[in-house]
């Protein structure tokens, strides 16, 4: 119901860490959508008050909800005409936080024009009386309370609020900027008493961490290392590949450390050999999560972030693994399929094995297993190389109908100098054709 949250094995550290402390009240900052809170409401016979602080108009609905106390948002005379239809679900303190929680994910499309815009809101306001009553529904549903919530910067309220034996907990925004973005159709469309602020940025965090290590008792997360409070460490949760990892540093308890586990399968078919000639019949086959993850984990390169593919492939010739290919769904153009990885078995002799990796993917065979998983018609494929050259030497040459589409410096993974989009047709070739014609052009390019 709420927006973001933080992750599971990091509520269990919190909830593990506040059974060490004392029972007087507990002081939350940056509440955000209020996880911390109702991690140590739900600990059993947890009777110690719990405060909260944001200064978001989102998160404070919230906080002040939860305290009991009044939400003072009303809708600007600006666009009192065009949401009209909301005025009736704002009467009583309820009414008017379950609104502003729908309204976070249709207040965008309120005042745009152009059809896609007017229908969402013409759906929205079909829809509203029964997503307003689910979401009433729920909040009267919550047990957790706040004793009082404060609205203002974190820093004033470590310093004027938060009494200096008070345990503390907090996970600061990672970025300056996160919640603003977020949240800013709700400044946009209502007005409501917003507090002023400095923007939480690094030298922010250096004021927050000077403010809690001082106290008897604090729990603090942020997505850095601080080798100066590598004392203070007591965990490191990073639940998938692609996620940041999160150091939460105590005043004192167990420490703890969350990684990723990778399911990976093995593929029943052997790898082609650092000696192996290949044949003269290739073929795709479809590889589960597990065998994908397996292989790529293996061949592909770590610099490389993982992604979770549409459909991932093996290539074989004469029943050996040569490589593997993963799409995405098409994402701009709907007949257009996303390469998103290719690579092949990489102590094979032949240099430019890459390439036929690449051509098994534009395959028939590959389009029509692209064209069963999406149930449509796929006639292209793109995709997207990073280098320091203005031409990639896998995709830019040699393979028939693959075009540079666009080149732009520098690229966006702040590595590279070049960003080079790639694509061409699909289907032009069967795999036996593809195979034929890489040897003609590749084929005789091997280690000795």
């Amino acid at each position: 119901m709420f927006h973001g949250s933080i992750p599971a094995d990091l509520r269990a550290i919190i909830y593990e860490h506040a059974v060490g402390w004392p029972a007087t009240d507990l002081f939350v900052g940056c509440s955000g959508n209020f996880t911390i809170e109702r991690v140590l409401h739900a600990r059993p016979g947890e009777q110690r008050p719990i405060h909260g602080n944001d200064v978001q108009a989102y998160s404070s609905a919230i906080g002040w909800w939860l305290a009991g106390q009044p939400l003072p948002y009303a809708l600007k005379d600006e666009h009192g005409e065009e949401l009209a239809w909301l005025a009736p679900y704002l009467t009583t303190s309820t009414d008017t936080l379950a609104s502003l929680m729908l309204g976070t994910r249709f207040l965008q499309f309120v005042g745009r024009t152009g059809l896609y815009y007017e229908r969402m809101v013409a759906a929205t306001v079909g829809q509203f009386p029964t997503m307003h009553a689910k979401t009433v529904a729920k909040l009267d549903a919550l047990t957790v309370r706040l004793a009082s919530y404060y609205c203002g910067d974190v820093r004033a309220y470590l310093r004027d609020v938060v009494p200096a034996d008070a345990p503390v907990a907090m996970f600061p925004p990672f970025y300056a900027g996160d919640y603003e973005s977020q949240f800013a159709a709700i400044d946009e469309f209502f007005d409501w008493p917003a507090p002023s602020y400095d923007t939480l940025d690094e030298d922010g965090k250096e004021q927050i961490i000077g403010a809690v290590l001082d106290r008897p008792h604090w729990i603090l997360g942020l997505h850095i290392a601080r080798p100066e409070l590598r004392a203070q460490l007591r965990g490191v949760v990073q639940t998938s590949n692609r996620g940041l990892p999160i150091y939460v540093y105590a005043s004192s308890g167990p420490r703890r450390v969350v990684r990723p586990v990778q399911q990976t399968a093995p593929i029943p078919m052997p790898k082609i050999s650092p000696t192996d000639d290949l044949g003269d019949h290739m073929s795709v086959h479809p590889l589960t999560g597990g065998q994908f993850a397996q292989v790529r984990s293996q061949f592909m390169s770590k610099t490389i972030l993982p992604g979770s593919p549409l459909l991932a492939c093996g290539v074989a010739v004469d029943g050996r693994l040569v490589g593997a290919f993963a799409f995405l769904p098409p994402k701009f153009d709907p007949a257009c399929a996303y390469l998103m990885s290719d690579f092949p078995v990489s102590w094979s002799r032949y240099r430019r094995l890459s390439k036929l990796i690449v051509m098994a993917a534009m395959t028939r065979e590959a389009q029509l297993l692209l064209q069963r998983s999406l149930s449509k018609r796929i006639t292209a494929w793109s995709t997207t190389a990073f280098t320091n050259h203005p031409n990639s030497a896998k995709y830019g040459r040699g393979i028939p109908g693959v075009k540079l589409q666009k080149r732009t410096e520098p690229a966006a993974d702040g590595v590279h100098r070049f960003q080079l989009q790639y694509g061409g047709p699909i289907g032009r070739w069967s795999c036996d054709e593809a195979l034929a014609e890489w040897k003609r052009k590749h084929g005789k390019d091997r280690r000795p």
